[in-house]
């Protein structure tokens, strides 16, 4: 935990990554990567996420590279940040990657769970439909 008046806090805010792991994260670990089953399963699951989420995204013609990661770079353009708020707005967080080098305009998605990735793919049509980045011949 970290304590300080708002302006501090405010600064620290301003370079410290939103996406931390915490220690209680880190201590159930090495646990965790010792259940091979679970890791096997959890890496299965988001393998097929990943290429569920890019065959939508083909389908929707919304540019991405593919992808081998637990996550999925695409470019919104100029619809980048009204995408991440209305994500956001979804119960989604996505990641900013505009400020990376040759990225502007780009959102990572991360990849989870089955339940995970069947909410991102419900939400992710009614946000492009919403933001009015949904062609009108793919609308269902």
């Amino acid at each position: 935990m970290l304590l300080g008046n708002a302006q501090q806090m405010g600064d620290v805010r301003k370079v410290a990554s939103p996406y931390n792991v915490n220690s209680v994260a880190l201590a159930c670990l090495p646990e965790a990567l010792a259940d091979a089953a679970y890791v096997n399963d959890y890496v299965s699951e988001v393998c097929e996420g990943r290429e569920r989420l890019q065959c939508e995204l083909q389908k929707l013609g919304i540019p991405f590279w593919p992808s081998r990661a637990n996550f999925v770079l695409l470019r919104m353009g100029e619809a980048n940040h009204a995408f991440i708020g209305a994500m956001r707005e979804h119960g989604i967080l996505v990641r900013d990657r505009s400020h990376d080098p040759g990225c502007e305009g780009c959102v990572r998605i991360t990849l989870g769970s089955r339940e995970q990735t069947e909410q991102l793919l419900t939400v992710l049509r009614e946000v492009l439909s919403e933001i009015g980045v949904l062609r009108q011949e793919v609308r269902p």
